[in-house]
Parts: structure tokens; sequence; C-alpha cells
């Protein structure tokens, strides 16, 4: 009897020793990101919600929805400058004026040229019809000369004629602008920035989105705002044009409601090369700029930086979570996602689907997944047991190790001098996950 209970827990320790190693040997080795890792992103980064189904918050900028920008002609110099930036002006309202001294002497020069070319032309004429009127009584000997020279002078003619037309039309032209030399307003706003029309000194409102204009003279159109944020790639299909947003302060309680009324998807803003660290954070992304149109400005400021949350206060939160359909493979009817299990390993899991969006590109997930799981892009390279991982693939040419970078500060990647690699791509991070952004000193609230 005592034989057989030394047996019995010999094998039961001898199981015990042996399920440790097993589970210390996936949970520590079999997780390096070698041959065989699949990359996750976690559900909430994928589908643009926070961890709990929260909506995410984009960074905008508050912009005006009409800017005008006027330049002086470039064969005119201007003169006078009557507005400076920060002035309010009205529809037309002087802006400035060109100096048209020298445009005058040319003007008086080309009333002598266009005078003496048509008296040309008129004495021309007279001595072609006297050719003629010769030729036609000349002797057969006398023909050739006298055409030879008929046809000399009715070339000199021509010449004159086009040269007067052009002289008519410079006459024209500076006619024009001798009768306009100040430009005008064309609209009702505010001056955003006066350069020099040499290039050489800005006058510029310590407002706007940081965009640089090369025009003479930029004016905002009325009081009409508009609040500009960035969207990824990965995010891009939670939006839609005519969606309700809102749009809260960074500084204080201020919130603003609002619909988005353009995304331009035709020009991307292309990123590529540098890498994130963060739950959610992709190899590359392409950025796109959307528009969204307020119900009211009062309170908000020229440039003036913003959070964009999508989904209007009142607006009920929806059953299920908007998944990808990319994201889910269905299989005799039996749809399942490659998701990370407890131990950091790729499995089926099981989802029930609810509706599908063809338009935008989604499927609603009423069980199986939450905003907390993490699931794979299922391609062919995907097997079940498979370790999963959260960090991007970093090519071996850039130059750094995947450690040392890895426990790098964010803030100090920024100011690294990296002149080889491309510019580090913005990501929307779910509000719980993103750290709060300072602004910088002096900035906008």
């Amino acid at each position: 009897m005592k034989t057989l209970l030394k047996i019995v827990l010999t094998l039961a320790i001898l199981g015990a020793l042996g399920y440790g190693g097993w589970w210390a040997y996936n949970r520590y080795f079999a997780e390096a990101p070698k041959e065989g890792t699949v990359y996750v992103q976690s559900v909430s980064a994928i589908t643009g919600v926070g961890p709990a189904g929260r909506g995410s918050r984009y960074g905008g900028v508050v912009e005006a929805k009409n800017v005008i920008e006027i330049d002086p002609d470039k064969d005119l110099t201007v003169k006078e400058c009557f507005v400076s930036a920060g002035d309010k002006v009205t529809e037309g309202a002087p802006l400035f004026s060109y100096d048209v001294a020298s445009m005058e002497i040319t003007h008086q020069q080309l009333i002598l040229d266009i005078q003496g070319l048509e008296n040309d032309i008129r004495t021309g004429n007279e001595k072609l019809e006297k050719l003629k009127n010769k030729l036609a009584r000349a002797r057969e000997n006398q023909k050739l000369d006298l055409q030879t020279d008929v046809n000399a002078q009715e070339l000199e003619l021509r010449k004159k004629a086009y040269e007067l037309a052009n002289k008519q039309k410079d006459f024209e032209t500076i006619e024009r602008f001798l009768e306009n030399t100040v430009v005008c307003s064309p609209v009702t706003g505010k001056v955003r920035s006066v350069k020099s029309p040499e290039g050489s000194g800005t006058q510029e409102m310590g407002y706007g989105d940081g965009s640089q204009s090369n025009a003479y003279i930029t004016i905002v159109a009325g009081n009409d705002y508009c609040v500009k944020g960035t969207v990824s790639e990965q995010t891009i299909h939670t939006l839609q044009e005519g969606m309700a947003v809102r749009i809260t302060s960074r500084v204080d309680d201020g919130v603003w409601q609002g619909r988005i009324y353009k995304i331009n998807t035709e020009e991307a803003k292309q990123s590529a090369g540098r890498y994130y660290y963060y739950d959610g954070g992709g190899e590359q992304a392409s950025k796109y700029e959307f528009f969204v149109e307020l119900d009211s400005s009062e309170g908000l400021l020229m440039g003036q930086h913003v959070y964009i949350e999508p989904g209007a206060a009142d607006e009920p939160a929806g059953e299920g979570l908007l998944l990808p359909f990319y994201y889910v493979v269905d299989t005799d009817g039996a749809p399942f996602v490659y998701a990370a299990d407890s131990e950091n390993r790729i499995e089926k899991r099981p989802v029930t689907l609810g509706e599908r969006d063809e338009e935008r590109g989604t499927v609603t997930i009423l069980e199986g997944l939450s905003f907390l799981d993490r699931i794979a892009f299922p391609d062919e390279t995907v097997q079940v047991g498979m370790a999963a991982s959260e960090t991007a693939y970093v090519p071996d040419d850039m130059g750094m190790d995947m450690g040392e970078l890895g426990g790098m500060d964010m803030g100090e990647l920024g100011g690294m001098d990296l002149p080889d690699m491309p510019d580090m791509p913005d990501m929307d991070m779910p509000e719980a996950n993103m750290p709060e952004e300072v602004p910088a000193e002096g900035a906008a609230g």
C-alpha cells in the first residue's frame, strides 16, 4: 500500500513538473517574435473606439471655410498697401495700388506708335493702289518688275497690320490697368496675412492652422468656421459624410455640435517606414483629412486646437460592435476571427454576426468579441497556435535594435536625428490609450 502511494505521489510530482516546464516554455520562449509570429491589433484600435466602446477622439483645428488669396499682377509693381494683418475689410474696400508712373509713359508711347502705324498703313495702301494701276497699263517687259514691287508692298502692309494689332492689344491692357490702379477686396472678412510683394517680409496674424500661404494678401471671408481633422486608413471606415460629431475644447469644458461635410479620400498624406509600438499601432498608414461643419462657432477662435468625437451628445450607443468584414472568416456558415487567447496564441474565435453594411464595409459582431480582444488579419500565413505580437515588424536595415527602440520613450524618438528614416505616421489611438496632448507654450487652446 505504501509502495503504491509512493508511486502515485512520484507520478503526480513528475506531471506537475512537466506541466510547469511546458507552461514556462510557452510563456517565456514561444512568444518571442521570431518565425511563426502573427501581428495582432486590439479591436478598439481597429474599430476606432476606446476599450469600453467609447468613441475615439481625433485632433482638429478651427479653420475658416473660405480663405481668399490675392496676388498682384506679375508685370506690375505694388505702389502702396492699404491694409495690415488683422484688419477687417468689407467687400470693395481698397487693398493695394499699383505704381503706374512708368505705365503712363508706356501708354503715351503706344498712342504715338499706333498713330504712326495707322499713317504708314494708309500711305502704304495708297502706294499699293498706284502700283496696281501702273501694272495694269505696263508693257509686258515691265510687268515682272512691277509685280515684284506689288508683292513687296503687300507684304509690308501685312507686317504693319500685325504690328498695329499687337500695339492696340497692349494699349487696351494698359488702359484697363490705368482705369483700375487700386485692387479691392472681393469679400467681407479679416486680413490673415500680408506678405512683401518681393517676398522679403510678412505680416501675419497669430492664428491659423499653421499652413503657409505664398499669396500677397490672404483674407478670411466672414466668420464661417469649420474644423479640420485627420484620420488614418485603419479607422476611416468609421467615419462618413453627414455623421454627427461633437467638438470639445482641449483646455475647458466647451462643447460644440456639428456634422462631417467632407472626407478628402482622394488626397492621402502618405507616411511610411517608422513604426509605433503602441497598442493599435501599425507598420505604416495613409492619412486623410475630413471637415466638420459647425452648428454654432460661438466661443471658438481661429486656429484653436480641439478634439473631434464621432456621435452626437444624445446619440444612443448601438448594440454589438462594427468590425471591417475582411477580418471575419465565414466558412460553411460558421464565422470566426483569428484572435489572441489568454496564452498569447492565435485561436479561431467563433462570432455571431448581425447586419452587414456593404457601403461602409462593416459587419456587426453581436457575440464572441469585445473591444479588449486582439485579432489578426486573416491572410494565408495565419495559423492556429502561432504566437501573437502587438509589435509591428521593423526591417533589419533600419539600423535599430527592436529591444532598444521598444524601450525608448516616444518623446526621445521624436527628438532623434534619423536622416535615413521616413516620417513616422500619426495614428488614431483610442482615447483611453492616448496620452493627453499638452499644447505648446503660447499655442492657442
